[in-house]
């Protein structure tokens, strides 16, 4: 028996996912608070929200939030501030300061978002707060570093050969892309596929968002690491401009993370499906609508599969649809 859901959610459905009880020293940071605090921060620093996104795992317990910025200089590449949490144990709660891109639709963050996650114990929501502002402090510098980075890779170019070595880094080296993610990037590069007015295909910025086209597909537990990782093979090769690192009062310990389920960075078997009605929601067990203008509206049609977690996709049309085998 399968089901039809939507693409994306709604802030009210995460904040209405109800907030687990695992006793001990495991702390649940409630979406509700990371969302309204997010949004505090924002407004404090006169950073005005021109949209924003959000996406789930079908329970509600990982989830990533996305704000596009009507901040910087350059109307090519959007201010964005993102995060990511977990209800499960399967995600320490993590933010950072990235782009996005209109042109492509695609969401550009550089920073190694690990090494400013922290396990859910303790202090965890004061913790929260203080990487949120961390965060927020370096977010003029941190998007100006990215334009520099988007400039140098726009003034480069590269052979079929040297993108194929990279691909085959994030998948078998990095495993920041999975088998579906390298079938998408490999199709654009062998079709040529030019995502901006005139450039050419072997652009280095071009072959970057047919990376970041692919990563879309990521699931919200995975998807700061695979950005983060496919990123720094790109620096490594084209000598893009580095972060600035951030001063920080705290020390955010890296503990192993005890999972309770274990979604990979694989998507179940989806198949698109066009031209369906968008309802809304205001409850977990409602349809869940996302009626964010950037992002192509469409529903997709979803095979429950035993043992399998599903999430809300970005959605696009351009993107694949394929099977994956039973984990």
């Amino acid at each position: 028996m399968s089901k039809r859901i939507p693409t994306g959610i709604t802030r009210e459905y995460l904040e209405s996912v109800a907030l687990p009880n695992h006793g001990g020293r495991y702390t649940p940071i409630s979406h509700k608070s990371i969302i309204d605090k997010v949004h505090e921060e924002l407004v404090t620093r006169g950073f005005n929200v021109e949209s924003e996104l959000y996406r789930a795992s079908i329970a509600g317990n990982v989830a990533n939030g996305i704000y596009i910025l009507d901040q910087g200089t350059d109307p090519d590449m959007k201010m964005m501030f993102v995060w990511g949490n977990s209800y499960d144990k399967s995600m320490r709660f993590k933010c950072g300061v990235g782009v996005y891109i209109p042109k492509t639709g695609n969401y550009i963050f550089a920073g190694d978002v690990s090494s400013y996650a922290r396990k859910h114990t303790g202090k965890a929501d004061e913790e929260a707060i203080a990487m949120i502002q961390t965060q927020l402090n370096m977010a003029n510098v941190h998007y100006a570093e990215l334009l520099e980075s988007r400039d140098i890779l726009i003034n480069q170019t590269a052979s079929l050969h040297t993108y194929s070595q990279l691909v085959g880094q994030m998948f078998i080296e990095k495993q920041c892309l999975n088998k579906e993610q390298v079938s998408t990037v490999r199709d654009s590069l062998i079709s040529k596929l030019v995502m901006f007015d005139n450039m050419e295909y072997n652009n280095a910025w071009n072959f970057y968002n047919c990376v970041a086209t692919a990563l879309r597909m990521s699931h919200p537990k995975n998807w700061f690491e695979d950005q983060s990782e496919c990123h720094k093979l790109i620096n490594k090769y084209f000598a893009l401009t580095a972060l600035t690192q951030m001063d920080c009062d705290m020390e955010f310990v890296q503990e192993p993370v005890q999972e309770e389920v274990q979604p990979t960075n694989q998507l179940d078997i989806f198949e698109v499906i066009a031209d369906m009605t968008n309802p809304k929601l205001t409850s977990p067990t409602d349809v869940i609508v996302d009626d964010l203008s950037l992002l192509v509206q469409e529903e997709i049609q979803e095979e429950v599969v035993e043992h399998q977690e599903e999430f809300f996709n970005f959605g696009g049309e351009e993107l694949q649809t394929f099977e994956l085998p039973d984990l």
